[in-house]
C-alpha cells in the first residue's frame, strides 16, 4: 500500500524513491511486523488471560502431560499476535497490484481463521475437543485448493498456457556449458563469443561491458552493429577496442540467461540438477495442495515447547526471504541456474514480515512462555510457508530448509507405525498382554529428549541449531548445481 501512496510524492521528495527498492521495503516490513507484534502482544495476552483462554493438547504421555500441567494457566490462541503483525506489515509494504501478494496473505489469514475456530471451541467449551480432525483437514484442503487453483490460473493466464495439460519435459532454460574465463584466439569477436557461449549475438554488448568496455560506447556500437548486421563497431572509437577483443586476452563470460518469455511458474525446481525442466501441468495442483497441507500440519506438530515452532519459523522464513529476492531478479536467478519468478520480489517482503512477526511473537513465547500460539498460529505459519514455497517453485527447498518440521512429522508417523506393527506381532504370538512398543519415549520426538532428562530450553535451542544447519544446507544447494 505504501508503495502506491509514496509514488505520488516522488517528484517532490527524492528520498521517497527508496520505496521502489525491495531490500528497503523488506527490511522495514520485518521491523514493522516486529514492532506491531510487540505492541499489540501485551494487550492480547491480557485479554486471553481475562477470558481464561488457556490450555494445551494432551500428548498421551503421563510424564509429559504432568510437566505441562504447570503451564495450564498460560493463555493460548496467541497466534493472533502473529496474524496482526505479519498481515498488517505485508499489506503495507508489499505491492498490492501483484496478485501473488493477495494469494499468500489471504491464505495466511484463512489458515489462521481455521485454527482460531478450533482453538476457540476447545478452550471455551470444556466438553468440546474443537473441530474434528476430518473437519480440520477438510478446511485445510479447501484453503490449499483455492490458493493453488489461483496460482495455477494466474500462471496460465500470464504465460498464455492451456489449463488442461499433462506433465511433460521441457528443454532446459540454461546452457549446460558455462565458461567463466576464456582466452581469445584469432578470428573471435564479441558477437561470435556471445553466440558460441550464450546462444545469442544480442549478448555481445553485455560481454563487452563486463570486460571493461565503456557502456555508452558499447551501446552506440551495438546500435550500429544491428543496423549494419555486423559486429560491435563504432567508427568514432579505435577499431581495436570494439571490433574484436585482443588475441590472447583472457575475458570473463557471464552465466547464460534464461528465456525471458518463459517464467516456469509450473515447472519443478530440483536442487543440484540444472538440466532438468518438468512442466507439472495439472499435477501442479495436487502437489501444491500436498505441500501446503503438509507444511501446515508439520508446524502444528512441532508446536509443543516454548519458542520451538516460532523460532524455527523465523529461521526458515529468513531463508525464503533470500530465495524470493534471488528468484525475483533475472540476473541472480540466471547466475544460480534457478527459475526466474517475476513476482518473487514482493514475496520476499511477505517472508520478511513473517521473520519480524515471528521474532515479535517469540518475545512473549520464549521460555517461560507468557502465551502459546495454538492452532491459530501453527496452522497459519505452515500454510504461509507452503504457499510461499509453491509460488516460488521451491517445494523441495522447503523440505530441506524445514527439515526439523519434516523430522517431527516423520517421528509421529514412525511411532504409530512401529506401535501398530509390534502390537500385531504380539497378538499373533499369543501374548497374554498384547500391546505395542514405542520407538520414541514420546512423539513428536522433541518430547523424547525432554523425557530423557534434557531441560526444555536446552532441547529448543539445540533444535534451533539443527534448523539453522538445515537452512544453510538448503541455501548451499541453490549454488551447487
Amino acid at each position: 500500500m505504501l508503495y502506491h501512496l509514496f509514488t505520488f510524492f516522488e517528484d517532490s521528495f527524492s528520498g521517497v524513491r527508496l520505496i521502489h527498492y525491495i531490500t528497503f521495503r523488506a527490511t522495514f516490513a520485518a521491523i514493522f511486523a516486529f514492532a506491531v507484534a510487540t505492541w499489540v502482544g501485551p494487550g492480547i495476552v491480557a485479554s486471553l488471560r481475562r477470558r481464561k483462554i488457556a490450555g494445551y493438547t494432551k500428548t498421551g504421555s503421563d510424564e509429559v502431560d504432568s510437566r505441562r500441567d504447570e503451564k495450564k494457566d498460560v493463555p493460548t490462541m496467541g497466534g493472533v499476535i502473529l496474524l496482526v503483525g505479519v498481515a498488517l506489515s505485508g499489506f503495507l509494504f508489499a505491492r498490492l497490484d501483484n496478485p501473488y501478494t493477495w494469494v499468500v496473505l489471504l491464505s495466511f489469514l484463512a489458515f489462521g481463521a481455521l485454527g482460531a475456530i478450533d482453538d476457540w471451541k476447545k478452550l471455551t467449551d470444556t466438553e468440546s475437543r474443537g473441530i474434528s480432525e476430518r473437519q480440520k483437514l477438510g478446511g485445510q484442503l479447501l484453503i490449499a485448493l483455492l490458493a493453488i487453483g489461483t496460482l495455477y490460473g494466474l500462471g496460465n493466464a500470464q504465460d498464455g498456457l492451456p489449463w488442461l495439460r499433462a506433465p511433460h519435459l521441457k528443454e532446459s532454460p540454461y546452457a549446460l556449458q558455462w565458461v567463466k574465463r576464456h582466452k581469445v584466439v584469432e578470428g573471435e569477436s564479441w558477437n561470435s563469443l556471445a553466440d558460441r557461449y550464450l546462444g545469442s549475438t544480442r549478448r555481445a554488448q553485455q560481454i563487452a561491458v563486463r570486460n571493461g568496455i565503456d557502456r555508452e560506447f558499447a551501446g552506440m556500437a551495438a546500435v550500429l552493429s544491428v543496423a549494419a548486421g555486423g559486429d560491435i563497431c563504432d567508427p568514432s572509437v579505435p577499431e581495436a577496442v570494439f571490433h574484436a577483443p585482443t588475441v590472447g586476452r583472457v575475458i570473463h563470460l557471464p552465466a547464460p540467461w534464461p528465456d525471458g518469455t518463459d517464467h516456469h511458474r509450473h515447472d519443478l525446481q530440483v536442487p543440484v540438477v540444472k538440466g532438468f525442466c518438468l512442466d507439472l501441468g495439472l499435477l501442479f495442483i495436487p502437489l501444491g495442495i500436498l505441500v501446503i497441507v503438509g507444511a501446515s500440519n508439520a508446524v502444528n506438530l512441532t508446536d509443543g515447547m516454548d519458542g520451538l515452532a516460532i523460532g524455527t519459523t523465523a529461521i526458515v522464513a529468513i531463508a525464503f526471504a533470500l530465495i524470493a529476492y534471488v528468484v525475483g531478479r533475472v540476473d541472480f536467478s540466471s547466475e544460480l541456474y534457478l527459475f526466474h519468478v517475476p513476482e518473487g520480489g514482493e514475496l520476499a517482503i511477505i517472508a520478511a514480515s513473517l521473520v519480524g512477526g515471528s521474532l515479535g511473537f517469540l518475545w512473549f513465547n520464549s521460555y517461560p512462555a507468557q502465551v502459546f500460539m495454538g492452532d491459530t498460529g501453527s496452522l497459519s505459519i505452515g500454510g504461509i510457508l507452503g504457499v510461499l514455497a509453491v509460488a516460488l517453485r521451491h517445494e523441495i527447498t522447503l523440505f530441506v530448509a524445514g527439515g526439523l518440521f519434516v523430522a517431527e512429522v516423520l517421528s509421529v508417523i514412525w511411532q504409530r507405525a512401529y506401535f501398530k506393527s509390534t502390537r500385531r506381532a504380539a497378538i499373533k504370538a499369543g501374548a497374554a498382554d498384547a500391546t505395542g512398543k514405542r520407538w520414541f519415549r514420546c512423539a513428536p520426538f522433541h518430547h523424547h529428549y525432554e523425557m530423557g532428562g534434557l531441560h526444555e530450553s536446552k532441547v529448543v535451542i539445540r533444535f534451533w541449531i539443527v534448523s539453522v544447519i538445515c537452512v544453510l544446507t538448503a541455501l548451499a544447494l541453490l549454488k551447487v548445481r
